[in-house]
């Protein structure tokens, strides 16, 4: 929609040509950029996987409204260094009240639930004290505009995410890490690379793309971040609410809500929360000159310093291995992400790899750093040209141009760009099962800055 509304900017017709589910995003985005009357032709959805004389009848049966539609002016709005104002009130104040506590509480979670300001399940009402108590976890002004979050464009300011952290359950000491998420989510740098997809594609996609939240440095410690047994699962305060405050924040600021603009088909469970820590306490961290260094170290920042890294992360694909205790391991995982399920769209894709501690110290202990780890993942994640280009999901015009040139037939080709593409971290508990996380392109970390006081 936005490369559609910049060719016509310069000049030149555009149509949009999207299919039904995708209208009312196509109407908000024109809204927000100052070109409502961009026009716009529906097709039934969806289009991907469907036979190509299907697809040849559905843009065949819309044609001629293609061809009038190129014939018309787009309207333009008031604009403002290219995106339209659009002046919005600040949020009431609700009064809600019951025969009793509990009753006032259903009622306020039936009609949060309404608005569609939940993710389902019920919410600590954010009512004016709670939400300054929360605001004692930072000492950042909470006019600040943190980010824009798609795909409404709503301010993240810092109040705003305090709002959201109360409605999640968290406590006053996590927003600096939740205010860390906002800023990861929103870098320019999250979730692009061949495709400029960012947080916006990650919230309107059809795939089960959520933000998986990595906290590493000593804040993971000091907030309980569990990186240890079910650090993925129930049962942890920190891990389940900041993950969970994130999630209101892109239904409430970004507008997103399952079914109206997130188009994701299935979904997944890890949508309503999906952060964990990175283990930098187990050995393989500290054992001399292979030790393995912490992922906010890999990424640039001091080991004093305490980081959130966001990936617009796939489902985990769990990597099961009971019997070696060595690198073969690593063909588990390179069997787990070079079958044709889950070929990836382009080559510049990244991978998070989760090893639990049982693998990660057999790996260290065989003498691989990190880098022998991606280099192997790397070497190895291939499949031969005549299965990838069969299986490919996405369109060629996104692949390196090399790959129009090979002609045999037998041609192995990396699914990869490189052995940076991978990410390695270590979590869980003493067992035979690490996780695989795929990636929507790049990952982005942010500094979580402390309160001063």
């Amino acid at each position: 929609m936005r490369d559609s509304i910049g060719i016509e900017r310069l000049g030149t017709p555009t149509v949009v040509l999207l299919t039904e589910p995708f209208s009312t995003t196509a109407k908000l985005t024109a809204e927000l950029t100052g070109l409502e009357a961009l026009p716009t032709v529906s097709i039934p959805h969806p289009q991907a996987g469907l036979p190509r004389d299907v697809v040849y009848q559905r843009i065949s049966a819309v044609i001629d409204d293609i061809t009038s539609a190129l014939f018309q002016t787009p309207g333009a709005g008031e604009v403002v260094a290219g995106t339209k104002i659009i002046k919005k009130p600040e949020p009431e104040v609700i009064v809600i009240s019951g025969e009793s506590n509990s009753d006032a509480l259903r009622k306020v979670n039936r009609h949060f639930y309404q608005e569609r300001w939940t993710d389902g399940f019920p919410i600590v009402p954010p009512t004016e004290e709670a939400v300054q108590g929360m605001l004692t976890g930072t000492d950042r002004d909470p006019s600040e505009i943190v980010a824009l979050i798609p795909l409404a464009y709503g301010k993240a300011t810092i109040r705003n995410i305090a709002i959201n952290c109360v409605m999640a359950g968290a406590e006053p000491e996590y927003m600096p890490v939740v205010i860390a998420a906002v800023e990861a989510i929103t870098d320019p740098q999250f979730a692009v690379g061949v495709q400029a997809w960012g947080a916006a594609g990650m919230q309107t996609t059809t795939g089960p793309v959520t933000p998986l939240l990595i906290v590493s440095g000593p804040v993971a410690k000091d907030l309980n971040i569990e990186s240890g047994y079910g650090c993925f699962s129930r049962g942890h305060q920190a891990n389940a609410t900041i993950g969970r405050a994130l999630r209101l924040i892109l239904t409430n600021a970004g507008g997103a809500y399952p079914g109206i603009n997130d188009m994701k088909g299935q979904g997944g469970s890890q949508e309503f929360t999906f952060c964990v820590a990175e283990q930098e306490e187990n050995r393989v961290y500290h054992q001399g000159a292979k030790a393995w260094q912490p992922l906010h170290v890999e990424r640039g920042f001091p080991r004093e310093t305490s980081t959130v890294t966001a990936v617009a992360a796939w489902p985990p694909l769990n990597i099961e291995d009971f019997y070696d205790c060595s690198p073969k391991i690593l063909d588990r995982v390179v069997a787990a992400i070079s079958n044709l399920a889950v070929v990836p769209y382009t080559l510049d894709r990244e991978c998070v790899l989760i090893l639990n501690p049982t693998h990660a110290e057999c790996l260290a202990d065989a003498g691989m750093s990190k880098d022998d780890i991606r280099q192997y993942v790397y070497a190895n994640a291939v499949m031969p040209w005549r299965w990838y280009k069969e299986q490919y999901p996405g369109p060629f015009r996104l692949q390196p141009r090399w790959m129009q040139h090979i002609v045999d037939e037998s041609t192995t080709v990396h699914l990869f760009e490189s052995p940076e593409n991978f990410h390695i971290i270590v979590a869980g508990g003493p067992c035979p099962y690490s996780q695989v996380v795929r990636a929507s392109y790049k990952i982005a970390t942010k500094e979580i800055r402390l309160p001063k006081k």
